[in-house]
């Protein structure tokens, strides 16, 4: 996709084909697919399925609808989604769409055909400490793992963190052993890091008695006690680092 264009004031996608040199789609919002058309900026350099709809050839216009494109891939995939409870497939990122009202952003994934998966926030983060933002980028290749489906409604909505191995059984720490990591968050009592070395894994920490510490700020730490059986990292801090 080239560009977004607002002929008559209305959004429109203007897209190139790589096999039709000089021909160019326009996409209007209507015929986005997107369930926002807010969202339409977000696109603007990626590849998108469409079905073209009619050709202007003297002018080299093609007129172009994902809408009618993705609706043809959601009705062979989404029965196929429905059926399988536990399907995993391959995905890439389109956007991140903003939450409204205070809540929390999500991802949308390209599941297959164009049809979008929403990925929660909470289901998106591998890194506890780092933004969907920072973890995440348009056209980035993701596994996901489908966890609801209406077919009615055309809703899926999927799981990255239910694809990975639970970050746990991979965490390897010994007591004594020095570590650096990232405030996730803290109580005024305790403080949880989430070690550079363990993604998605918590540690807690006794908050310190001399200093303050928030969330986001890196930290050295100590290995009291790790027991993987039970998820439990026990740290002491050591100090903030630059």
């Amino acid at each position: 996709m080239a560009a977004l264009d607002y002929p008559n004031d209305i959004p429109t996608w203007v897209l190139t084909f790589p096999d039709f040199p000089g021909v160019r789609g326009l996409v209007p919002a209507s015929e986005s697919g997107l369930p926002d058309k807010a969202l339409m900026p977000r696109f603007v350099g990626q590849a998108v399925r469409v079905k073209v709809k009619g050709l202007d050839r003297e002018n080299g216009l093609a007129a172009c609808s994902r809408r009618e494109a993705v609706a043809e891939a959601a009705a062979e995939l989404l029965p196929r989604l429905a059926g399988d409870p536990d399907v995993t497939l391959d995905g890439v990122v389109r956007c991140l769409v903003p939450g409204k009202d205070g809540a929390p952003p999500k991802l949308l994934v390209d599941v297959g055909g164009g049809v979008l998966a929403e990925v929660p926030r909470s289901q998106a983060l591998v890194w506890l400490t780092k933004p969907l933002g920072v973890q995440y980028a348009p056209g980035q290749r993701v596994r996901v793992k489908v966890t609801r489906v209406d077919p009615q409604s055309g809703l899926v909505e999927a799981s990255i963190k239910k694809a990975l191995p639970d970050p746990w059984e991979r965490a390897e720490f010994k007591r004594g052993q020095f570590l650096s990591g990232t405030v996730a968050r803290t109580d005024g009592k305790h403080v949880w890091v989430e070690p550079d070395l363990a993604p998605g894994v918590l540690g807690l920490a006794p908050y310190p008695v001399v200093g303050f510490v928030g969330r986001g700020d890196r930290v050295s730490c100590a290995v009291a006690n790790f027991d993987r059986s039970a998820k439990k990292l026990r740290l002491r801090l050591r100090g903030r680092l630059a």
